[in-house]
């Protein structure tokens, strides 16, 4: 036989499907990573973009803000370098060496005045004051009241004292707009350093804040601010009212981030909030340039771009997560056609494996049937030869010789009786019986096998139904059951035996672990508590001459007996076992084997006087004689036909020998006189001893037919045509009662 080496084994398909329902649950937890990285990866991404995102936004403005901070301090510096020009050239009019009375009378000076500021957008007037602080002359026309003197203004004082320059911030209430401005006043000395006059120069900050706006108007949101060092802010933009405060220190040059003001203090409008903000002190005046971007506008750039970002992630995210849950909704369909794919394999490797046992035992069946035929003609030869020598004359030392054969040869009966069974060859005496009714007998039958450290317990409820069973098998079954349990417990326990009435509906789990089975049966269970059986072992227990036990200790037939007898019955055995996990406590486990059998119905009873009817009594059947009537002796082993010649002769029978079915035929048809046909089941020549007793009984009825069987293929067909049958291996006595039985039914004993 040749093997393909692509067709998987059994095992092989069950280690591959378990290899793939390993895979399949990491397969699963791989796509959940992936979906939970296709979530948390783009996020991760995102928040390091948007910090990326908001630190160039923030270097950006910080870049911004200095360029625009630089740009206002230089021109700053710029018209204040310029202020201070004009007000040199203001200043050579009142020098001793100036110009003649001409230029010194005020139309003159106006016009000089004027001259000098024509053309610079930034000052607005310029102005001319004596020694005392009377107005000289000013490069615009007087109003109609005239120009004011600066004898009682505070900042005449100090240039008096001899302060050579004094910046004048605008008064609370000058103006609004391009009417504001602030003043830069000189103090003007005579050659012996005494007060010569004052000029000064009205600077618009309307030009600035003109200024501030171009620079920022590509930022809105952008806070210029010139600030004197009182803190009095001149110029700013956006606008503000006259009058407002700001912090006049600029500790550094670059770009920081300025917290909310303290409460009371007026700042530069950004609503109390942080501002980055850059400053500049303008080198040739006191003056603070301050430049501050809101970061409410900064966060409404970030989080325009990071609206872009989310625009962008989002979608791809999408797509990740879409993909993932295809690829997990496919692995999850997949999972469970894989599941289901491991039940059907689960499924046909189990049928396989039942299929192989049956095959096994069936192949086994055929062998152990041909041993037992072969062995039980070979006994009854033997069992004869000794039963002569017995019978005839000895010393004592030959008749212990002789028991011992003796002996032996009735072990080799039960053994071929244990056999028999096994080979589920149907037993010659099945009888009606109720488990409830064999309570106390099973218990006396049980209880000498097992030690007293071992409880019996019997759990037979009355409403049990009958069962249909040999019961000298079904007593040995039992007995090997309760040996096997009392092996297993070595430090005693309980065997549980208990019986109860099951329905089994087709596909149940119950049908499907008995091979089958629907209908009506009894559940026994023989429970014990010893030390279980392994589960590498658990299928093999009811195979033919398998044993854990030592050599000679077993014949590994006793659990075979009781499968035998469950299938011969039409039901099943099962086993069920948990291992001790410490073989040194007492276990609270053990082995349970259950054994189904079919409830007997009425109609199973025959009442027509065939075998399963009660036997007769011995001592009738002992003194049966033949009286010199004829038998027809149909057997084939010329040592049995010659054992069973002896005995028939030896009851006063004379004996019709015949080989095969045809030649017995014959003679009956030669001789009238035969009385019983005694016919082997098993016969040369194509028509078998049943074929035979058929016949003999269409063509010659009421001849009594007594059928022998050590192999029983065709034993429950004849036993259910009401034919009588005695197994082999027989001995006179079951020979003769067989005879008494079959004569007695014919009316001619």
């Amino acid at each position: 036989m040749t093997v393909n080496p692509q067709i998987e084994t059994p095992p092989q398909r069950a280690e591959k499907g378990a290899a793939r329902r390993l895979d399949a649950p990491s397969s699963l937890a791989a796509l959940r990573l992936q979906m939970l990285a296709g979530v948390l990866i783009p996020l991760a991404l995102l928040m390091a973009a948007g910090l990326e995102s908001w630190r160039d936004i923030v270097a950006n403005a910080g870049d911004r803000v200095e360029w625009i901070a630089t740009t206002v301090d230089e021109q700053t510096q710029k018209v204040v370098e310029s202020d201070r020009l004009i007000l040199d050239r203001a200043g050579d009019l009142l020098a001793p060496a100036g110009p003649d009375s001409a230029v010194r009378d005020p139309d003159g000076l106006r016009a000089a005045l004027a001259g000098m500021v024509a053309g610079i957008p930034q000052i607005r007037t310029l102005w001319l004051w004596d020694a005392a602080g009377q107005p000289l002359a000013a490069s615009r026309h007087p109003p109609a009241e005239g120009w004011p003197d600066i004898a009682g203004h505070p900042a005449y004082a100090p240039l008096r004292a001899g302060q050579t320059e004094l910046l004048i911030p605008p008064a609370d209430g000058e103006g609004d707009g391009d009417r504001r401005a602030f003043s830069l006043a000189r103090r003007l000395s005579q050659s012996d350093g005494s007060l010569a006059g004052v000029a000064a120069v009205s600077v618009s900050l309307g030009y600035f804040e003109d200024f501030y706006r171009r620079a920022t108007e590509d930022g809105p949101a952008t806070v210029v601010r010139l600030i004197n060092r009182d803190g009095t802010i001149l110029a700013s933009q956006p606008m503000m009212k006259g009058g407002a405060k700001a912090d006049p220190a600029c500790l550094d040059t670059r770009a920081t981030w300025r917290p909310s003001p303290p409460d009371g203090l007026r700042t530069w409008s950004l609503n109390g909030r942080a501002a980055l903000t850059a400053c500049r002190l303008v080198a040739n005046a006191p003056l603070t340039v301050t430049v501050a971007m809101d970061q409410a506008e900064l966060d409404a750039r970030w989080r325009r771009r990071l609206g872009w970002l989310v625009l962008l992630t989002l979608p791809v995210m999408g797509v990740l997560c879409a993909t993932t849950a295809l690829a997990m909704r496919r692995a999850r369909r997949e999972h469970r056609a894989t599941g289901a794919l491991h039940a059907a394999e689960a499924r046909r490797d189990h049928a396989e494996n039942t299929l192989l046992r049956t095959q096994r035992l069936q192949a086994l069946d055929q062998i152990t049937g041909g041993i037992v035929h072969d062995f039980a003609n070979l006994l009854m030869t033997v069992r004869s030869g000794a039963e002569v020598l017995r019978r005839r004359p000895h010393t004592e030392p030959q008749r212990e010789v002789i028991d011992a054969m003796l002996e032996a040869i009735s072990w080799g009966e039960r053994l071929t009786h244990n056999l028999r069974t096994f080979s589920r060859r149907p037993r010659l005496h099945l009888d009606r019986v109720r488990l409830s009714d064999m309570a106390d007998d099973i218990a006396q039958l049980l209880r000498p096998a097992l030690r007293g450290d071992i409880q019996l317990q019997t759990i037979l409820p009355a409403g049990l139904w009958p069962i249909r069973v040999d019961r000298a098998e079904f007593e040995l079954a039992l007995l090997n059951l309760a040996v096997n349990a009392r092996d297993a417990m070595p430090r005693g326990g309980v065997l549980r035996l208990a019986a109860a009435n099951v329905h089994i509906d087709p596909g149940s789990r119950e049908s499907e672990r008995t091979g089958g089975l629907m209908g009506d049966f009894i559940r026994l269970t023989v429970a014990d508590t010893g030390t279980g059986i392994p589960p590498d072992i658990l299928d093999r227990i009811f195979d033919p001459f398998f044993t854990t036990k030592g050599d000679g200790q077993s014949t590994g037939l006793g659990l075979a007996q009781v499968h035998g007898l469950a299938r011969q019955a039409g039901g099943a055995a099962i086993a069920d076992s948990l291992v001790s996990p410490d073989p040194g406590h007492p276990p609270a486990t053990g082995t349970t084997i259950t054994l189904y059998l079919p409830q007997a119905v009425e109609e199973e009873w025959p009442d027509d006087g065939s075998t399963d009817g009660p036997p007769l009594p011995a001592d009738a059947a002992a003194s049966m004689t033949g009286k010199g009537r004829q038998i027809l002796m149909v057997e084939d082993n010329p040592a049995v036909a010659k054992v069973i010649r002896g005995m028939l002769e030896e009851m006063g029978f004379r004996v019709q020998a015949a080989v095969t079915a045809d030649a017995a035929q014959s003679l009956l048809t030669e001789r009238p006189d035969i009385s019983l046909v005694l016919s082997d089941i098993i016969l040369p020549g194509g028509r078998n001893g049943l074929e035979l007793a058929q016949a003999v009984r269409a063509l010659h009825p009421g001849l009594p037919i007594l059928l022998v069987s050590g192999y029983g293929d065709r034993v429950a067909e004849a036993e259910s045509l009401g034919f009588i049958i005695v197994p082999k291996p027989l001995d006179s006595w079951h020979l003769r009662q067989a005879l008494h039985r079959c004569l007695s039914f014919a009316g001619g004993a």
